[in-house]
């Protein structure tokens, strides 16, 4: 019997869980775009379910020596998403690795959210410096 009580006593608290789980994917769910000069340079669809899933349109980015984002040399014809992959949330930041179409290379993300509808994505181990990238919910 006292396994049985147990059980119905955790019960609520996986529900709360659960609830809260759904609650964060959601403030990450949505259509988040990173812009330069009113030029979408980068996109990333994010839903919430079960787990946070998603894909990265091709990002147009060129950075100076500095790191910081500079307007590209000319436009990605390659337009196919990438699907995110391994997600994990916590508190307020999404980690993520997308695997680059053109090389195999797997890139490694964390989107942190600044704002209700804003949020900075930093590139984790990229051979150069990049500073974060400003991102805005659609």
């Amino acid at each position: 019997m006292r396994t049985l009580r147990i059980f119905i006593l955790l019960l609520p608290l996986a529900a709360l869980a659960l609830a809260q789980d759904a609650a964060t994917q959601k403030r990450f769910a949505g259509t988040w775009e990173a812009k330069l000069k009113d030029k979408t340079v980068c996109t990333l669809k994010l839903e919430a379910g079960e787990t946070i899933t998603g894909d990265m349109h091709p990002c147009d980015l060129n950075v100076n020596e500095q790191g910081e984002l500079i307007e590209p040399e000319s436009a990605s014809s390659d337009d196919k998403p990438s699907p995110v992959l391994h997600p994990k949330i916590d508190g307020d930041t999404l980690s993520f690795s997308v695997k680059d179409s053109t090389d195999e290379d797997v890139m490694k993300f964390e989107l942190k959210l600044t704002g209700a509808r804003q949020a900075e994505l930093h590139f984790i181990g990229a051979p150069i410096e990049i500073k974060p990238i400003q991102f805005e919910k659609k």
